[in-house]
């Protein structure tokens, strides 16, 4: 085969306008670009001639095991082509005119004339079995097929063609696409999503639309005046024929992305195009008329020639390494395969070095295995004691062959099911390179197990959420939860997320997740057995933990070994880590010898500040949390002997309700001798850095007036600072409402410790439940309801109701109010309530 002197560039993707005026001259810049500044390059791989007869031989389609196509002579007959086994055949070798076959999983779907108007029928390869998929008195063409899901252009009895959808093997009735008179034709089909093309004026506007026929969702993807034709799809990608260029060029569309781009943008016609995975081909008319196939790889991307003369090519179709063609280089048209080679653009890593297993040199013979991301890409047996591969270039070496989607993952070392330290990140081109290995045998120690309670975003996590324990980077355990908010058990019958370790794990920190979020808080390994370990997540992006390292003091002597060293942030408990030597805590460096204490945050805790404790000692040194910045921190903690001022915060406001536009006095209640103030009022409208007087809006003073503008319930937070650092956090749920509807119109007062309470009246709709003590300070009791069926306390949730005269027992650290909105305007006269000291008190 020889490659004609056409050159390339590829040029960047470009994300085209999705509506071009008819008369607008728009250049783009496309993927695949023939210019003469640089040869197009031969697509590695080897061609084959399929058929071979003086029969017309067209049309053809594959999959990963199957070529399908049209022999026609004077009558088109489907055949198909098994690339494992040598086997070819005729599907129906009946007096009948098939065409247009296609394939998926070795089935083929073809229309077929043996009923006088064309039908849709199908085979099934494996199974040797034909079966009518949609057989009446309208003719239907062009089906395509993905896996057993079919779809056809329907002419109906109006000739205006609809797309129709049916799965092979059923009696059922097809479904049809978008029925609304326009014409459709040209439909594809891969996995949930349907393309065809739709005349949209009656004339000649052809549009590009898709449909996925499991969520009812239609796309249309081009609004050009010019036409658009021939979509294929596989994938997140369609690609299709479009003419506003003047010349057929191919263009393509990434559904996840919403991005159309120009493949070929040229002077020369560029039409039926094919698609599988990242790879596009498609027939090139050269300035003489003669038919090319050419290929882009999206992933690098690069152009590529497949197949250039002598004769024409056209009609390809493509399915991951297979692409195949209509050919007439030697009279008549055949069929011709192309197996494409993997191509590898950057240069292989070569490993060679010392190999040890429990820091011994390893024995003759050892299989050492290198993997990306899991995948097996190279192995080689030692050959000498303690060493692997050779740096000679006649020598062998463990060899992994990358290419651009492999940049940033990790070459792991595997021998005999163990991982080897280190890993390797692929950063670009490799080398040849002396890597020490060490494989450890490490020493199972007792499970791990965890129980707790958990919320996403403050709301308790729902039922069948999966909670993952990951160390390192690997998953070592997970737990779908049965119970909202709650995960596992504290008792040896219950459930529990469960986590394997060895010695090896001793020091490191456990990571849990809840799909792509981190909680919260982090576990560091001294010893299985079970523990109670609350989760909390939040959806807003994570920060890059800080890792901390260096002396630990206490009153000026080295801490001893098994000092607990606790993180907060705001005065709120995030992590905790045990010394494993005296004096220092973690170490530098990429591959720390002793772990470093590693504080994850998030983006909501920016400005905020991690402090360092002893008991209720706390260090000197913090840390304010940046968006950016260094994250590996040296920081030295002293322990003095004597603690720190504390502060608790706590605030009220009045009014607590009304109607918008509602103004609020806020007092802050706090106790510790606060100098700052940073008010979170729930709705998000004052910036963090307002500049505020006493008639305004602010967030930095004790007492600050605020106005809510919309209807709603508010959460309240007041975090409050000393001029010791010590600083402490209160949120109020729902601690404001505003709106239109029922308002409190009463209180019940609540004191520091146990409080018995009931209400006189019937609470109105959707404030008569237990959400109402949302806000008070519980300090993890639960709330109890006595039951006058059963005659037993019960414990209650946020959805439990309350009825009129419910005996309620709630503990509260703080003196607090509850409002109370009544379903109807009455006032209740008196309101019962004792607290700790049984005391009797009325409230009006």
């Amino acid at each position: 085969m020889k490659i004609a002197p056409i050159l390339m560039m590829v040029l960047s993707l470009l994300l085209l306008a999705p509506c071009i005026a008819e008369d607008d001259k728009v250049e783009f810049e496309p993927i695949a670009s023939f210019s003469a500044e640089a040869m197009i390059a031969q697509a590695p791989g080897i061609e084959e001639q399929l058929t071979y007869d003086s029969i017309f031989d067209w049309d053809p389609k594959v999959d990963e095991q199957y070529v399908t196509w049209t022999q026609y002579e004077g009558q088109g007959k489907v055949w198909f082509y098994d690339m494992k086994s040598g086997n070819r055949q005729m599907v129906a070798n009946i007096n009948s005119d098939q065409n247009n076959p296609d394939i998926s999983g070795g089935i083929i779907v073809w229309d077929d004339s043996r009923h006088k108007n064309s039908d849709i029928y199908s085979y099934n390869i494996p199974m040797h079995k034909e079966t009518p998929v949609y057989v009446d008195t309208t003719n239907k063409f062009k089906p395509a097929v993905s896996q057993d899901m079919v779809v056809f252009e329907d002419f109906g009895n109006d000739d205006i063609r609809d797309i129709g959808i049916v799965k092979v093997g059923t009696s059922a009735r097809p479904v049809y696409i978008n029925p609304n008179g326009k014409d459709k034709a040209n439909p594809d089909i891969d996995g949930d999503w349907i393309t065809y093309q739709q005349l949209d004026d009656n004339k000649n506007d052809w549009n590009i639309y898709i449909y996925n026929y499991k969520t009812d969702k239609t796309v249309q993807v081009t609004r050009d005046t010019h036409i658009q034709q021939n979509p294929r799809i596989s994938g997140d990608f369609v690609v299709w024929e479009d003419n506003r260029n003047g010349k057929w060029d191919v263009f393509m569309y990434d559904i996840k992305k919403e991005m159309t781009t120009a493949v070929t943008f040229d002077d020369l016609d560029n039409v039926e195009p094919a698609v599988s995975g990242s790879k596009i081909v498609w027939t090139r008319y050269d300035q003489e008329n003669n038919s090319d196939i050419y290929m882009v790889d999206l992933q690098i991307p690069k152009t590529y020639a497949v197949c250039v003369g002598p004769g024409n090519q056209i009609r390809p179709d493509i399915c991951v390494d297979k692409i195949v063609w209509q050919d007439d280089r030697f009279g008549g048209w055949n069929i011709f395969i192309y197996t494409l080679e993997p191509v590898t653009p950057f240069t292989p890593y070569q490993f060679y070095g010392p190999v040890t297993f429990n820091y011994l040199p390893a024995p003759v013979g050892t299989e050492i295995i290198a993997k990306i991301d899991g995948v097996t890409k190279d192995s080689i047996v030692t050959t000498q004691q303690g060493y692997y591969g050779s740096s000679g270039s006649f020598g062998d070496q463990l060899t992994v062959k990358i290419n651009q989607a492999d940049i940033g993952r990790q070459i792991s070392f595997w021998s005999d099911g163990i991982q080897g330290a280190p890993s390797i990140t692929v950063t670009g081109d490799g080398s040849l390179m002396e890597q020490p290995l060490n494989f450890v045998y490490a020493q199972p120690l007792p499970d791990l197990l965890f129980y707790g309670s958990v919320t996403i975003d403050g709301q308790p996590a729902a039922k069948g959420t999966v909670l993952k324990a990951v160390i390192d980077g690997v998953v070592r355990g997970s737990l779908e939860i049965t119970q909202s908010g709650q995960y596992g058990g504290q008792y040896d019958t219950d459930p529990a997320l469960r986590v394997q370790i060895t010695v090896n794990d001793i020091g490191k920190h456990i990571t849990f997740m809840e799909g792509d979020y981190a909680a919260g808080q982090t576990f560091q390994i001294t010893s299985g057995g079970r523990f109670r370990q609350d989760l909390t997540f939040t959806t807003i992006p994570p920060m890059s933990p800080y890792e901390f390292y260096g002396y630990v003091q206490i009153d000026g002597r080295s801490a001893p070994i098994g000092t607990m060293i606790q993180a907060k942030i705001d005065n709120t408990p995030v992590t905790t880590y045990v010394t494993r030597y005296a004096g220092s805590y973690g170490t530098p460096g990429q591959s720390p010898d002793d772990p470093r204490l590693i504080v994850p945050v998030t983006e909501a805790d920016a400005g905020r500040t991690i402090s360092f404790w002893i008991g209720n000692i706390k260090a000197g040194a913090t840390q304010v949390i940046t968006r950016g910045g260094e994250r590996i921190i040296r920081k030295d903690l002293d322990f003095g002997s004597s603690p720190q001022p504390g502060i608790q915060a706590d605030f009220s406001a009045a009014p607590r309700s009304g109607a918008a536009p509602l103004t609020v006095q806020f007092t802050d209640l706090s106790t510790g001798g606060p100098t700052m103030w940073y008010w979170d009022f729930g709705d998000g409208i004052i910036p963090a850095d307002a500049s505020c007087t006493s008639e305004t809006d602010c967030h930095n003073i004790a007492n600050p007036i605020h106005t809510y503008r919309n209807d709603g319930t508010y959460t309240v937070t007041l975090t409050a600072s000393n001029q010791f650092g010590a600083s402490d956090t209160r949120v109020k749920p729902g601690f404001i409402t505003v709106g239109s509807g029922p308002q409190p119109v009463d209180s019940i007062r609540i004191y520091p410790g146990w409080n018995f309470i009931s209400v006189p009246r019937k609470l109105a709709p959707g404030k008569d439940t237990a959400a109402i003590f949302s806000h008070i300070q519980v300090d993890g009791h639960s709330i109890f309801q006595f039951d006058a069926v059963t005659g037993q306390w019960i414990t209650m949730t946020s959805s439990s109701q309350i009825k009129p005269l419910d005996a309620v027992w709630i503990y509260s650290r703080t003196t607090d109010t509850v409002p109370l909105t009544y379903n109807s305007e009455d006032r209740c006269s008196i309101l019962a309530w004792c607290k700790l000291s049984w005391n009797r008190d009325e409230v009006p």
